[in-house]
């Protein structure tokens, strides 16, 4: 595999800090033996709607500790440390209460890291991973990635909550990927379940939330932004949003693009692959993948995102680009949506559409990535006209060295939002 390839997803997502990874969440990624289960959702429970089990914790393991000097010693030479984050950090994986892509009753995981301060009062952040196709690459089970930008953040004083989505993680079945609905519910009920989790040791999670994500989780940030400032739950409201390098308009932009060869080739294979098969289990675009993929490769591609194949496992298994892995009639299709994928399509590609934020919106992307090209920022920002929206370009780097870059930037103005307000 490739550079490119390395930086597809979350799980490619600052791959130095593997190292940070297994010192502070060793004990996460181990069985299910180390956990203590607090119970399961009985009929009774469901019954009472969202308030009364939706977000609840169902299990956690013993807590790891990461002390103030070691968050310097592992973010600092990565170039994703800044001077305010002074504290240390407790992380753990909950697993938690939630609803699957048809509104049953499910569970998820996320990690859920607090500072180790005397603050009794905490304000949440949330950090939204990139895609990811292999379940143990998800933040509360991986041995890197994502896990740094939630130990940055709560170094900074923030309850921080990184959920692992639907299908990935602890949870069961297969990511719903780029499913608007899901990626809410689940980013929802992970906040949820951070207010339950840190309730048990004494603190309250309360305040705006910061949000901000990376690629995929770039787009879920804005669904989920939108989802807070349209009320949906009244114990938290939105803060302050940064989204990193996202696919904003994947009909309108990241495809065309990618089918017209400006999306590093390989990758593209891999987004329009994992796209198509995670769609079809949701909104039944085909019944035989002869219908969308080509030979040798159709009967095998659902496959390789049953959550089980790495990324790097994933991509031997596809073709080196999309005219080798897509029928023609479907990558027409892709470009002028009809039937079943026009509908997924409405339902799921409006992350910029139709609101406009209440509070201010820094987004951050790169003029050279290969991956989620820059026009989809630019629209963005033109989308939400008449909001406090401003876009950084990091420079002629590629997808991952916008996040790295990206980073700090975001972690600085998110100490700063969350510094004390001086005494009237």
């Amino acid at each position: 595999m490739n550079g490119n390839l390395l930086k597809l997803s979350g799980v490619a997502t600052l791959t130095a800090l593997a190292v940070l990874a297994s010192a502070t969440m060793s004990a996460a990624s181990t069985t299910t033996g180390t956990m203590t289960t607090t119970g399961t959702m009985t009929s009774t429970t469901a019954s009472t709607g969202a308030a009364g089990w939706r977000g609840t914790v169902v299990s956690m393991p013993e807590d790891p500790v990461l002390s103030m000097d070691q968050v310097k010693e592992f973010l600092e030479p990565l170039g994703v440390y800044v001077p305010e984050a002074r504290h240390g950090v407790d992380a753990y994986q909950v697993v938690y209460r939630t609803v699957d892509v048809h509104g049953r009753a499910t569970t998820a995981s996320a990690l859920v890291a607090l500072p180790r301060t005397d603050d009794r009062r905490l304000r949440p952040a949330v950090w939204l991973h990139g895609t990811q196709s292999y379940r143990h690459g998800a933040p509360s089970v991986g041995e890197c990635c994502d896990r740094a930008a939630a130990v940055l953040f709560a170094s900074l004083g923030y309850a921080a909550t990184a959920p692992d989505y639907l299908g990935l993680g602890a949870g069961p079945g297969t990511h719903p990927y780029f499913h608007a609905e899901t990626a809410v519910s689940a980013s929802v009920d992970a906040l949820r379940a951070t207010r339950h989790f840190a309730a048990r040791y004494g603190r309250t999670v309360a305040g705006p939330v910061a949000v901000a994500g990376f690629s995929q989780g770039a787009n879920n940030s804005f669904l989920l932004a939108r989802a807070l400032q349209r009320g949906a739950d009244r114990n938290f409201t939105l803060g302050a949003l940064a989204p990193i390098s996202g696919a904003y308009h994947l009909f309108d932009v990241e495809w065309p693009a990618a089918i017209g060869g400006d999306v590093d080739p390989k990758a593209a294979t891999y987004y329009l692959a994992y796209l198509t098969v995670a769609w079809n289990r949701i909104y039944h675009l085909y019944r035989d993948e002869s219908e969308v993929f080509v030979d040798p490769y159709a009967g095998h591609v659902a496959t390789l995102f049953d959550g089980e194949h790495t990324i790097e496992e994933s991509m031997a298994g596809l073709p080196a680009k999309p005219a080798e892995l897509l029928q023609p009639e479907y990558s027409d299709l892709l470009l002028h949506p009809t039937g079943q994928l026009r509908l997924a399509a409405r339902a799921n590609d409006d992350a910029c559409l139709g609101w406009k934020p209440a509070v201010p919106v820094r987004m951050y992307a790169a003029h050279g990535d290969p991956e989620a090209v820059y026009a989809n920022s630019e629209r963005c920002r033109r989308e939400l006209r008449g909001a406090d929206v401003t876009l950084t370009d990091v420079g002629d780097v590629d997808h991952i060295t916008s996040l790295v870059l990206s980073v700090p930037q975001v972690a600085t103005w998110f100490a700063e939002l969350n510094q004390p307000r001086p005494a009237k």
